[in-house]
């Protein structure tokens, strides 16, 4: 079948990627906007700036949940950043640009203001101090060398703020960083797992969601049936009533019945809210749970991308591995067992296993878009017949989506 080309002249790339405290916990999110040089300024105005922030910046979390973003010193020196709420919110300032005429006093500025300022890669630059001593938060990239590492944090917490590590690719490499001494780490080294608890099993109740994962996109699913799951499973049913009853879906009487609940929200609401529900059930902390946000944006993703590429038959098989690309983290045990008990398609699960198959390329087009790596994604887009804009387009509104349905979660 030939895909489709969706017409768009927006080709900006956005990675959001998560960050760590100390004890492995969710601090917030790293938000970077990367715009091709032959293209005008992203944020050429204070109108645009906040509503690109309105726009992009995670929308999902309860408080204390904080957002860095990577901003050019111009947006800064020109004041652009007025209309946008502080709260929670820090700046990411490269240190290169610790020397900028006005960038010190306008930083400082910011600071007043209630932002947080984060300056990125720190190497302790001379003509930098000055910016560098306004920093809550001194970002370094991972070093290959364990013992210089270690003395590149000394010498940023020597500063007063705190330190953080970015970019991490695997669990031994935030393991480096950890011992160096650092306090926040920011990426996906959760990906793939070093190490398991002994002992860790798969329970029934996580064999049950996992089956209904697999399940609910197939195209021949019995939609009674998962009713009556739904229906005799009690805190399904419980955090469901109360998903309707809530005052974000603004629905003008009470429900009071399972059955009334799903005629009234409908199956392809359902079905997203279903999704979300069993996966993060999955989960046993918050880190986990984070796990959980990002499997499930990468399924809308790789959903959203098979759609516009006119390849609706493999829809289903794309969002499933996008839930499941995270099991090994979310389950905290190797993805052969967590696959041991769910029966699914042999392309999917070789894929997940690390092997060949028809659906690796659609991880590693994951992996090129949660790390901006343009040539890649542009090369992975053409051979399904979409550009970098149509990909950008279908990454950021599986946030938004992903977003609205993590803020509207019901709670245990």
């Amino acid at each position: 079948m030939e895909a489709h080309r969706i017409e768009t002249h927006i080709d900006f790339l956005i990675t959001r990627q998560p960050v760590f405290d100390q004890r492995l916990q969710t601090w917030g999110a790293a938000l970077d906007f990367y715009q091709p040089e032959e293209s005008g300024p992203l944020f050429p105005d204070e109108l645009t700036t906040s509503l690109m922030f309105d726009s992009y910046l995670p929308q999902r979390r309860q408080n204390g949940f904080k957002t860095q973003v990577g901003v050019d010193p111009v947006v800064i020196l020109e004041g652009h950043t007025g209309g946008i709420e502080s709260e929670g919110v820090f700046l990411a300032v490269d240190e290169s640009a610790g020397a900028t005429p006005g960038l010190i006093e306008a930083v400082a500025g910011l600071k007043g203001l209630g932002f947080g300022v984060a300056v990125t890669d720190f190497r302790d630059r001379p003509a930098s101090r000055g910016l560098d001593s306004l920093a809550d938060i001194l970002v370094l990239d991972m070093g290959g060398d364990a013992g210089a590492l270690a003395e590149r944090v000394r010498a940023a917490r020597a500063l007063g703020a705190l330190v953080q590590i970015r970019h991490l690719l695997d669990w031994s490499q935030m393991s480096a960083a950890r011992e160096a001494g650092a306090d926040l780490f920011q990426g996906f080294f959760f990906n793939k797992l070093d190490a398991f608890p002994q002992h860790a099993n798969i329970t029934p109740r996580q064999i049950t969601r996992l089956r209904l994962l697999e399940r609910i996109d197939q195209p021949d699913v019995d939609f009674n049936a998962l009713t009556r799951i739904v229906a005799e499973d009690a805190p399904l049913a419980y955090r469901l009533l109360t998903y309707l009853n809530s005052a974000s879906l603004s629905i003008p009487h009470k429900v009071d019945s399972v059955q009334q609940a799903i005629v009234l929200l409908g199956w392809k609401p359902l079905r997203n809210w279903l999704k979300i529900v069993l996966l993060t059930d999955l989960a046993g902390t918050g880190r986990h749970e984070e796990f959980c946000y990002f499997a499930a944006q990468r399924a809308n993703f790789l959903s959203r991308v098979g759609s516009a590429a006119g390849l609706n038959q493999f829809v289903p098989s794309l969002s499933l591995l996008g839930l499941f690309s995270l099991l090994e983290s979310i389950l905290g045990m190797p993805m052969a067992q967590a696959l041991s008990a769910v029966p699914v398609a042999d392309g999917i699960k070789a894929a997940l296993l690390g092997c060949q198959s028809p659906f690796t390329a659609w991880l590693k087009l994951i992996d090129a878009m949660e790390t901006a790596q343009r040539e890649r994604i542009e090369a992975m887009g053409k051979s399904i017949g979409l550009s970098l804009g149509d990909l950008s387009r279908c990454y950021r509104e599986a946030f938004w989506v992903t977003d609205a349905l993590f803020r509207n979660l019901p709670r245990h």
